[in-house]
């Protein structure tokens, strides 16, 4: 790859974007978190078997990413490849919502991650302090804040620390696995197996212990779904096809294997529910360690740990809803564009593109100052958005029978192709269904569908605003690796120096005629009105 003038500069390498994949995904620090919550529905067999269930839909959603990813180099990540996959006459239309559900359900992801290591700091500070009260709402929300100014403050000013950082942060995160792993099955009582393997509750107000357990499902749909990360450091990294791809897969495996680990020895551990979700710290998990090993300090250094795991996996979130950012406006995708595609001459990054998901996600944390159930609005945002920009790759290449997956030797599956992807989708619309369907008890608002009801009115505003005039999604996947060119086009979308080589292809734009050197464009129309398009080549 060439540099260009919309180049992000290269700070990561093969460990330092496995560190970043391991710790957006973080089967660990999720597990930890959300585990307690939803073992009212179902109880641990529901979370085990639901945990296994979803470890096979994630890792085809993940061979789907990463035979595109070996196709397609871009910063864009589902939401491009997408778009790569789609006849030109619907990637507008299809692309534009399909980038705002990505960008946002990353920033959900960056909100809830700052949210648990503002509850994380609390507990810690009430462990050494037992009179403090971790439930006042003004103080969790600040914080709040002051997790999403650092994760702001690294990504804008901090690019080369970034990398350590992850690392650092996924080593403390495998020791931490490692030794509470060992601890717990040493010293911890141990529940029956009939409890952890066999036997469901239900202590929702539901009548069906069924339908219990499909809401209990949520928690294992939950905690595996991040897995695009890498993906959008695919313009920060040498030979992105062929690492990118390999990162996703690594990623994923080592996490499953984890996941399915931590969540037996926990589920051996757990001999007094309620006197564990009664716990001063608010998170229980810190309660399960503390009576388990006997001692104040153990749940004190698992509760710096998990600040550290969850911490490093938001500024992994951070930076990678900036780089969204920026692709989708290099599109003409959000607000505000011709802001969020400048970039500053001193650091060479994207200053908007890192400065507005940040505010967003300050702007989040406001609902802890009147509802104690925006966690789970969050979360189930982001599993909406995610899970549908994930699945709809496979969806595109399902209906259109791949016919514009380019050849190549890597990542093929041969009679594996299309049960990958009907797995894929499949898996994709249970987690919407559950998401949409999630609720602790039978007294609880879904905050969900609330949730997906604004973004949908700031995805139609945006539209409104500037999207309907500038919004282009990329042509090939060809055209958006590297800029070298910003050039304003009267009443075209369409790159008027795109290709000098190959003059044999036409493409109406509007009126205008450009040579574009690009395969089957040919009739394609430019959105009307005038862009600064940013064009990448390799």
């Amino acid at each position: 790859m060439q540099d260009g003038l919309d180049q992000i500069p290269s700070s990561f390498g093969l460990w330092s974007a496995i560190g970043l994949g391991w710790l957006t995904l973080n089967a660990f620090g999720g597990i930890s978190y959300i585990l307690f919550v939803g073992l009212s529905a179902g109880g641990m067999p529901a979370i085990i078997y639901g945990f296994i269930g979803s470890s096979v839909g994630v890792i085809c959603t993940t061979l789907t990413l990463a035979q595109c990813a070996s196709r397609f180099s871009t910063a864009g990540g589902a939401y491009h490849y997408s778009c790569y996959l789609l006849p030109l006459r619907y990637r507008r239309q299809i692309g534009y919502p399909l980038g705002w559900l990505n960008y946002l359900g990353w920033i959900f992801t960056n909100a809830a991650c700052c949210a648990i290591v503002a509850s994380a700091t609390l507990a810690l500070i009430n462990l050494c302090n037992p009179s403090f009260e971790v439930t006042t709402r003004w103080q969790m929300f600040l914080v709040y804040l002051c997790i999403v100014a650092i994760c702001w403050m690294l990504n804008l000013w901090g690019l080369k620390s970034i990398p350590t950082v992850e690392l650092v942060g996924c080593y403390i995160t495998v020791l931490a696995f490692i030794a509470y792993t060992i601890v717990l099955l040493v010293k911890a009582p141990k529940a029956d197996a009939r409890s952890v393997f066999v036997e469901p509750n239900n202590h929702t107000g539901y009548a069906s212990t069924s339908f219990a357990v499909f809401l209990g499902l949520f928690t294992s749909f939950s905690t595996l779904l991040s897995l695009e990360g890498p993906c959008h450091l695919a313009e920060e990294l040498p030979t992105p096809k062929r690492t990118v791809p390999r990162i996703i897969m690594i990623v994923v495996l080592s996490q499953v294997v984890v996941g399915v680990v931590w969540l037996i020895v926990v589920g051996f551990c757990i001999t007094d529910l309620d006197a564990i979700n009664s716990t001063a710290t608010g998170i229980p998990i810190l309660e399960l360690i503390r009576r388990a090993t006997g001692s104040d300090a153990a749940a004190m250094g698992f509760a710096v740990m998990f600040m550290i795991n969850n911490g490093t996996s938001a500024l992994g979130s951070a930076v990678t809803m900036s780089r969204q950012g920026y692709t989708f406006a290099r599109d003409g995708g959000l607000f505000w564009n011709s802001k969020l595609i400048e970039r500053s001459s001193r650091t060479e990054l994207p200053f908007w593109s890192i400065n507005l998901p940040s505010f967003i996600v300050a702007l989040i944390g406001l609902i802890y100052l009147f509802s104690n159930t925006a966690f789970n609005a969050i979360i189930g945002g982001q599993s909406i958005c995610i899970i549908i920009s994930l699945a709809f790759p496979a969806l595109t290449l399902l209906l259109t029978g791949g016919e514009l997956l380019p050849s190549s030797s890597r990542w093929n599956f041969g009679i594996w192709t299309k049960p990958i992807y009907l797995m894929t989708v499949g898996y994709s619309l249970l987690v919407a269904l559950v998401a949409f369907s999630y609720l602790i008890t039978a007294l609880n608002m879904n905050y969900t569908v609330l949730v997906m009801s604004v973004t949908g009115i700031a995805m139609a505003l945006a539209w409104a605003l500037e999207g309907r005039k500038l919004y282009s999604p990329p042509l090939d996947a060809e055209a958006a690796l590297v800029v070298t060119a910003s050039t304003v086009i009267e009443g075209s979308a369409i790159p008027a120096d795109i290709s000098k080589d190959d003059p044999s292809r036409d493409v109406e734009a509007s009126g205008h005629t450009k040579k574009v050197a690009t395969k089957d464009i040919k009739g394609a129309r430019a959105p009307n009105g005038s862009r600064k398009l940013q064009h990448m080549i390799l």
